[in-house]
């Protein structure tokens, strides 16, 4: 019976692949690549509100700020905790633009039509100006371990196309040997190009699939695996889980934001 559930699950998750492709290549017909692009973030967003936890909000991006006035690049989606504050006055019907605290952000995604070396960089320049998360110190209790606080938010680069994952790797290797001064804890956990590939940042403890079905032996941390089996089903489901990972620690978090009014006050 197991057996079967998981077998309707699977299809289940590869239904909402093809939706993702299916809704992603329907959005082609407008004219304007802004008007192509906004759409296939929407698209995006409206999956990871479909299936992430209740306790995240998702919401097309804008940018992260850190409580020192820090700022990152415009990202496409971003998925917070529901305990973060909200900017939405100009964006009350959810299809604009916001912005959001970089404590409590639980996953952010950079959404591309086309998957080349110049999207790729636009995508790993803007994970990489993320401002940096701060200590747990005195925010959770001592008997809670969150090793991997200083890696969120979950980060993610979705196209709907792209080149062939060999070349994207290769790209990706080129842009940190060249700017290996962006710590790991700046760079995507996932890669995904529909319908081809994906490819993951190994993390600590991470066990992935052979192509022959086995398991690989332990890898490398902080180095990036392609993955050619089943791409849009890993995935769906790696993105869930990293987001589901956050949501589930972030309830353990003592978040305080009152460092925004004091520094809203100091700016006058």
């Amino acid at each position: 019976m197991a057996r079967e559930f998981y077998a309707r699950l699977r299809n289940y998750y590869l239904k909402v692949a093809e939706v993702l492709r299916g809704d992603a290549d329907a959005a082609s017909v407008f004219p304007n690549t802004s008007d192509i692009g906004v759409s296939r973030e929407r698209i995006y967003a409206d999956f990871l509100r479909q299936h992430a936890p209740s306790k995240c909000n998702v919401f097309l991006g804008g940018f992260l700020f850190h409580d020192d006035g820090t700022e990152s690049k415009q990202l496409d989606v971003i998925v917070t905790t529901d305990t973060a504050p909200r900017f939405d006055f100009h964006n009350p019907d959810g299809g604009g633009k916001s912005f959001s605290p970089v404590e409590g952000t639980l996953g952010v995604a950079s959404i591309k039509s086309t998957l080349d070396k110049n999207q790729l960089f636009d995508a790993l320049g803007g994970i990489a100006s993320i401002p940096p998360m701060k200590s747990l110190e005195g925010r959770v209790s001592f008997t809670i371990q969150i090793s991997d606080y200083y890696d969120w938010p979950y980060k993610i680069v979705y196209a709907s196309n792209g080149l062939e994952g060999p070349t994207i790797l290769q790209h990706v290797e080129t842009f940190y040997t060249e700017n290996a001064d962006i710590p790991i804890t700046r760079r995507p956990h996932l890669i995904h190009v529909a319908g081809k590939y994906a490819i993951v940042r190994v993390i600590k403890g991470m066990k992935l699939k052979s192509p022959t079905g086995g398991l690989d032996a332990e890898i490398e941390e902080g180095t990036f695996r392609l993955l050619t089996r089943d791409p849009d089903l890993q995935a769906i489901v790696w993105a869930l889980h990293g987001l589901q990972q956050n949501a589930a620690a972030s309830t353990e978090i003592l978040y305080s934001y009152g460092g925004i009014i004091n520094n809203v006050h100091d700016a006058t």
